[in-house]
C-alpha cells in the first residue's frame, strides 16, 4: 500500500529483539539486563504475533501545538529511548533536549502550521540507532480534530440504507499497521456485506454475503451466511452472532479474514460459492489484502438435521506458539433447545484443517466468548462464561450455580491473589432462574470466591480500577453497589456499566458509554465527562463499531460511524502521559480480545493494569517477520 497521507502515519518499524520488552510505569523499571520470562531457557516457545510498526500519529491541537503518539513494542529491549525530529522542507531539527525514556507521546508547542511538516521518531539503545525510522506528515493549515476519517463506499444511492455494526483490526498488507474489516447491515432490505478499509487508502474491497445472509432456510435458525441477525424477523435473540474474525492465521505477516460462508457468497474478485446438494456451510479463508477466497473447508455439523449453525469466531494459541481459529457455533432443534458444536481449525500451507471439535455444552453460554491462557500453562483456553474448554478441546471446568448471563470479564482483578479471576453477571429472563445476580471466581479452576445476594435480572456489569484507595479492580453491575476485591461495598452509586477504556494519562480505568468517555470521581461519587464524539451513532447496547489500542501509545482509540452513515471516524486521546507500557496488542489476552465480538465487552490484559501495579511480565512473543518491500 502506498505511503502516507496527512496526519496519519508513515511508519514502518519492525524491530526483532528476542530479549526485550520494556515497561516503565512512572519511574518503575525492570532490572538492567533482566531476561523476560518469555524467553527463559526451557520455557514455552514464544507466540508468533503481528510485526507491528510504530503506529505514529500527529494531531493538531490548535494554538500552534501538535500532539504525537507512538507505540512501544513488546519485543523491544528495556533500555530503548526515543528522539523526535521535525522536518520542514530541507531543514530537520531535533525537538527534545534529552532522550525520551518515559511516556511514548510528545507535544510540539511551537509549530508554524502555515507550512507542512514531517515528524520523525527514532529509537536508540545505549546510543545506537535501532530499526527503521517512523515518520508522519502534517499538512499545512490542518484541522483541529482528534479523529481520523475513513470514507465509506456507498452500497446504494441512500447511505442510510446500511449501517456498520462491528469492526476488526488486522494488518492486511503487512506494513505493520492496522487496517479495518467491518460488517455492513441493511435496514431497508438487501444482502449483508463485509468490507475492508485503510486509514490511508480508504476502501479496499467488498464481499457480498448473498441472499442467505438475510434469508433463513428453516424455522428456528439463523441465515446460514449471516454475520448478524439484525433485520431477520423472529431472530432477535441471535443478534450476538458474528461468524467472522481477522487475524494472521498462517503467520506470514499479513492478516486473513476468517468467515462462515454458504452458497451465493460473492468474493471481491466476483467468484461465487455454488449451491451444493448438502447445502453445506463453510469456513472460508479470505486474503486480507484483496478480499479473494484463499481456502475453504466444510463445517462438520453434528446437528445437521436441525438446520445451519451460527455463533462466534475467535483466535486461540492452542499449542502456545501458533494461532488457531475457534468457531463456537449452535443451532436450535424443533424442541427449541440450543445445540452446540465448537470446532478449532489450523491454517497452514494454504489448507484449513480441523484441529479438534467439541460437541455439546458442559455449562452455560453467555453472549460472547473470551479466549486466553486461564491456567498459565502458555496455551489458550476458551471461556463461554459459565464453563471453559481446555487447549485440547476437552472441558476444563463448569462454574457451579452459574446460569445464563450477559457480560463476563477475566483478568488479574486482584493483584494480591495468584492467577486470574472472573467477574460475571447473571440474567433471569426468558425462563432463566438464577441463584445470584453476579459471581466472582478463580479463572483457572472455576472455584466461586463469592456471589451477590438476592436473585434478580442483571443486564449489565463491568469492572475497572476507578478508586485508587482500594487495591485491585472494582466491580459493579446494574444491580447496584460498587465492590472492591474483598467484597466490601465502597459506593452505592452506580457508574456506567458499559465499557472500561484507558483514555487519560494515568493507569486508572475510564468509562466508555455511547459516544462519550467519563472519569469516576471516587471522592464525589460521580462521573466527570472527559470526551464526547459529536455527530456519530452507536449500535445496540450503546456500543461503537470498535475500540482498542489501535495506534499510538498504549491507550485506546474508538471507531464510530457518523450519523449520516457516510464515514468512519477513529478517535484518539490527546492527553499527555508519562506512563510507559508496551502496546496492548502485544499482550496475548488483549490481542485475542480484539478478535472476538458477540456482545461487545471490555478489552482486558492478562496482568493487573491499575493503581499500584507492578511491572507487567514481558510477553512471550516473537513477530512473524517477512519482507515488507
Amino acid at each position: 500500500m502506498k505511503s502516507i497521507t496527512t496526519a496519519v502515519r508513515k511508519n514502518r518499524v519492525w524491530l526483532t529483539w528476542l530479549l526485550g520488552g520494556l515497561i516503565v510505569l512512572s519511574g518503575i523499571t525492570s532490572p538492567e539486563g533482566s531476561i523476560p520470562r518469555a524467553h527463559a531457557a526451557g520455557g514455552p516457545a514464544p507466540r508468533l504475533v503481528e510485526d507491528l510498526g510504530r503506529g505514529l500519529t500527529a494531531v493538531y491541537l490548535g494554538d500552534n501545538k501538535v500532539y504525537l503518539s507512538w507505540r512501544l513494542l513488546g519485543t523491544e529491549p528495556q533500555q530503548v529511548t526515543f528522539d523526535i525530529y521535525r522536518r520542514t522542507g530541507s531543514e530537520e531539527i531535533k525537538l527534545n533536549d534529552q532522550p525520551l525514556a518515559e511516556g511514548t507521546n510528545y507535544t510540539d508547542e511551537n509549530v508554524d502550521v502555515t507550512q507542512s511538516h514531517t515528524y520523525i521518531v527514532k529509537s536508540y539503545v545505549s546510543g545506537t540507532l535501532q530499526g527503521e525510522i517512523a515518520e508522519v506528515e502534517l499538512a499545512a493549515d490542518p484541522e483541529i480534530r482528534n479523529y481520523f476519517r475513513i470514507p465509506l463506499r456507498d452500497i446504494t444511492s441512500n447511505p442510510s440504507d446500511y449501517f456498520v455494526q462491528h469492526g476488526w483490526p488486522g494488518d492486511l498488507d503487512g506494513d505493520g499497521e492496522y487496517e479495518f474489516v467491518v460488517t455492513r447491515i441493511p435496514v431497508n432490505g438487501g444482502n449483508k456485506y463485509v468490507e475492508a478499509y485503510s486509514l490511508t487508502e480508504g476502501f479496499l474491497w467488498r464481499i457480498d454475503l448473498g441472499p442467505y445472509s438475510v434469508t433463513t432456510i428453516d424455522t428456528y435458525n439463523a441465515p446460514p451466511a449471516s454475520v448478524s441477525e439484525f433485520g431477520v424477523a423472529g431472530l432477535g435473540g441471535w443478534r450476538d452472532n458474528d461468524n467472522i474474525t481477522v487475524f494472521d492465521l498462517d503467520s506470514d505477516g499479513k492478516a486473513e479474514v476468517l468467515l462462515r460462508t454458504f452458497e451465493g457468497v460473492t468474493f471481491a474478485d466476483g467468484k461465487i460459492i455454488p449451491a451444493s446438494a448438502e447445502r453445506a456451510q463453510y469456513v472460508s479463508v479470505v486474503d486480507g489484502l484483496t478480499g479473494i477466497e484463499a481456502a475453504r473447508t466444510t463445517i462438520t455439523n453434528d446437528y445437521a438435521a436441525d438446520g445451519p449453525l451460527s455463533g462466534h469466531f475467535g483466535i486461540a494459541y492452542l499449542d502456545g506458539e501458533h494461532p488457531s481459529l475457534i468457531t463456537a457455533l449452535k443451532n436450535r432443534a424443533l424442541s427449541r433447545n440450543f445445540q452446540y458444536v465448537t470446532p478449532a481449525y489450523d491454517y497452514a500451507g494454504g489448507a484449513l484443517n480441523e484441529r479438534w471439535r467439541h460437541t455439546g455444552a458442559d455449562g452455560e453460554f453467555f453472549h460472547q466468548i473470551r479466549i486466553l491462557d486461564l491456567d498459565e500453562d502458555g496455551k489458550d483456553e476458551v471461556s463461554f462464561g459459565g464453563w471453559a474448554l481446555d487447549d485440547n478441546g476437552e472441558t476444563l471446568y463448569s462454574l457451579p450455580g452459574v446460569v445464563h448471563g450477559d457480560r463476563f470479564h477475566i483478568t488479574d482483578i486482584d493483584p494480591n491473589r495468584p492467577g486470574l479471576e472472573q467477574f460475571g453477571i447473571q440474567q433471569a429472563e426468558n425462563g432463566n432462574v438464577n441463584q445470584f445476580p453476579w459471581f466472582y471466581a478463580v479463572a483457572a479452576t472455576g472455584e466461586i470466591i463469592r456471589t451477590g445476594e438476592l436473585p434478580q435480572d442483571v443486564a449489565r456489569g463491568t469492572l475497572a480500577d476507578i478508586d485508587p484507595r482500594h487495591s485491585g479492580l472494582e466491580m459493579w453491575s446494574s444491580s447496584g453497589n460498587i465492590y472492591n476485591v474483598d467484597g466490601e461495598v465502597i459506593s452505592s452509586v452506580q457508574p456506567s456499566t458499559n465499557f472500561r477504556i484507558w483514555w487519560d494519562g494515568d493507569v486508572l480505568g475510564e468509562l466508555l458509554d455511547k459516544n462519550f468517555v467519563e472519569k469516576w470521581d471516587w471522592e464525589m461519587n460521580e462521573a466527570t465527562r472527559l470526551f464526547t464524539a459529536d455527530d456519530v451513532r452507536v449500535n445496540s447496547r450503546n456500543a461503537p463499531v470498535l475500540y482498542g489500542d489501535l495506534l499510538g501509545d498504549w491507550r485506546e482509540e474508538v471507531l464510530y460511524e457518523t450519523n449520516d452513515f457516510k464515514e468512519l471516524r477513529l478517535y484518539t486521546t490527546t492527553i499527555p502521559s508519562n506512563v510507559r507500557i508496551y502496546t496492548l496488542p502485544h499482550n496475548p489476552a488483549y490481542r485475542n480480545g480484539l478478535a472476538v465480538k458477540g456482545y461487545m465487552q471490555s478489552l482486558l490484559t492478562d496482568y493487573y493494569l491499575g493503581e499500584g501495579m507492578s511491572e507487567p511480565p514481558y510477553p512471550n512473543i516473537r513477530p512473524a517477520v517477512h519482507n515488507r518491500d
